[in-house]
């Protein structure tokens, strides 16, 4: 039916829904007190203006069948349908509730309070015309912001991004700033920016970015005599290191802490991107790699392990084994489960794949949960008394201490993905990825690189498993679930599947932002679900795509492709 309306229209009306789905979901209301800049803008206001403002913008994007509408008037068109859409929304609640109806029934979330947040304070009656103008004046912006200069435009969506981070990370930044003695009461105010403050990052950001515009960095640093783009490279792995490797001691022990964690998944995203970026082949059920790592150095060195007699209530008084003894077995381990999960599913493809790994994964689980393995795994309650990696005189709980160690072994398995994927391996295994049946027709034992895919993949996830388990101290069957399979295919959708700095990518942005700005915890699974959402239908090779990866989306469309892809493809450019 939607169709049938123009097209500024049917996005005006998708724009509208959106809203309307925020506030049914809760985070319109559980966002109003989140300051952007306090005092004048608040983080659900900010939701409701970005929102008309790209829905003006995706309106004066030309259709798919070329036909290119006016950039303005389409913009203003769709912005104004959005606002009436969600005016009508709160006084067609507002009635319901005044005949007997309480909308709660349905959605918890519709409240008074958050119908009044949509009507900006006023009479349910007014909050028609009052949306409507404000979608209708931001789609205007939105219109001309694409018909703008694509310079202009990106100089106003830097600005706009820096803004919003700045805002949201406000109380991180300001004890990061107050630690390092810097004044910081001019920028934040409660965790928000102040008008100053505001003023200062989007002018700051906007700048920055035009002076690397009319510079071209690029361009005046292969000028320079001696400089190839080898050592360029070099120079730019060694700054980002002592950056990575000084961070720690910047940032307090919360930020370390959230770090490592961040640290793991990129060991889990390595891993799960060798079997699906690399081979193709869809596992849903990762996730077992992930448990078979924690309960594998779990079994071997914790002190409540049936290997040495102790329990739960009455540990050893040491474990089986050294941590660093127990970590290359535990790698072994995991490489067997994986020959042990792939052997079964050498013949199936697609979603049949992924169904059956799912199964695989929810089967661990169940194992683990079991009665049978309660002697063996703890049961519900799982292994307590995991010792923290040793690292002699090294306070290894110090979270600090524990980031060096999950970076050098982030940096060991970025290493290995990147020999894989340029070694006749990985050739084979993208030739397996495009075609299986012509690659196997071309002389590639299918079946050989199948089963080394998912060795590979085990072997990575297992030591994220393992560094899990050494981290918390236990290894519980409530972190092994589903959920964490889902996780890990995000980061590596997010970032580009097949691309290994997209993988860290996607894991700062999915694993570490959600956990730096916590009160998102709630609503993670919406935000996730919107992300991967916009990243299918604007950025389908991801945020870092891999270049054989984009070229393969945009086989048809060279011009889409990013400069540097478009370099590595061989004059695709041309």
């Amino acid at each position: 039916m939607m169709s049938r309306f123009p097209r500024s229209v049917n996005v005006g009306l998708l724009g509208g829904f959106v809203i309307i789905y925020l506030t049914a979901v809760g985070m319109i209301e559980a966002f109003y007190d989140r300051p952007i800049i306090t005092g004048y803008l608040q983080f659900s206001v900010a939701l409701m203006i970005l929102n008309y403002l790209f829905t003006g913008y995706m309106a004066a994007k030309p259709s798919k069948d070329g036909a290119a509408p006016k950039p303005i008037s389409a913009g203003m068109i769709a912005g104004l349908t959005a606002g009436a859409l969600v005016g009508f929304f709160v006084l067609g609640m507002t009635v319901l509730a005044e005949l007997g109806y309480n909308p709660r029934d349905m959605f918890v979330s519709i409240n008074p309070a958050s119908l009044d947040i949509l009507s900006f304070g006023q009479t349910a009656a007014l909050a028609v015309p009052i949306q409507a103008l404000l979608g209708a004046v931001m789609g205007l912006a939105g219109g001309y912001l694409f018909q703008t200069a694509k310079e202009a435009r990106s100089y106003v969506l830097v600005g706009l991004a820096t803004l919003m981070i700045a805002a949201l990370g406000a109380p991180l930044f300001a004890v990061m700033m107050d630690g390092l003695n810097i004044p910081s009461r001019w920028l934040f105010d409660r965790d928000g920016l102040t008008i100053a403050g505001a003023i200062v990052v989007v002018a700051g950001s906007v700048g920055i970015k035009w002076y690397f515009n009319r510079i071209s960095f690029a361009e005046t640093v292969a000028k320079v005599p001696g400089v190839t783009k080898k050592n360029t490279n070099l120079v730019l792995w060694a700054i980002t290191g002592v950056v990575l490797l000084m961070l720690p001691w910047v940032v307090n022990t919360f930020i370390s802490d959230v770090l490592g964690t961040v640290g793991l998944y990129i060991l889990l995203g390595l891993g799960l991107n060798i079997v699906v970026g690399y081979a193709g082949l869809l596992d849903l059920g990762y996730v077992a790699f992930f448990a078979v790592g924690a309960y594998s150095i779990a079994v071997l060195t914790a002190r409540s392990s049936f290997l040495v007699g102790g329990s739960v209530t009455a540990p050893a008084a040491t474990g089986f084994m050294n941590f660093w003894v127990a970590l290359p077995l535990t790698v072994v381990i995991a490489a067997i489960v994986g020959v042990l999960i792939g052997a079964p599913v050498l013949r199936l493809r697609g979603d049949y794949l992924a169904i059956v790994t799912l199964g695989f994964g929810e089967i661990i689980r169940t194992l683990v949960l079991s009665d049978w393995l309660k002697p063996y795994l703890g049961g519900p309650q799982g292994l307590t008394e995991v010792p923290s990696v040793p690292l002699g005189p090294l306070p290894a709980r110090d979270p600090r201490i524990l980031y060096y160690v999950i970076f050098a072994f982030v940096v060991l398995s970025y290493f290995v993905a990147i020999r894989l994927k340029n070694s006749r391996v990985g050739r084979a295994w993208a030739a397996m990825r495009e075609d299986e049946d012509v690659a196997e027709g071309m002389g590639i034992s299918v079946i050989k690189y199948k089963i080394l895919a998912f060795v590979m993949g085990a072997a990575v996830g297992s030591l994220g498993g393992a560094f899990f388990a050494a981290k918390l101290s236990v290894a519980n069957p409530g972190s092994f679930t589903l959920l964490v399979s889902i996780n890990v295919l995000a980061v590596v959708v997010l970032g580009g599947m097949g691309s290994i700095p997209g993988v860290v990518v996607g894991s700062l942005v999915l694993v570490g932002l959600p956990e730096l700005l916590r009160e998102f915890g709630e609503f993670r699974l919406h935000i996730y679900g919107g992300i991967l959402v916009a990243i299918m239908l604007l950025k389908p090779e991801g945020l870092i795509p891999d270049a054989r990866r984009a070229r393969e989306l945009h086989r048809d469309n060279p011009e889409k492709l990013p400069d540097p892809i478009l370099a590595e493809a061989g004059g695709l450019s041309e």
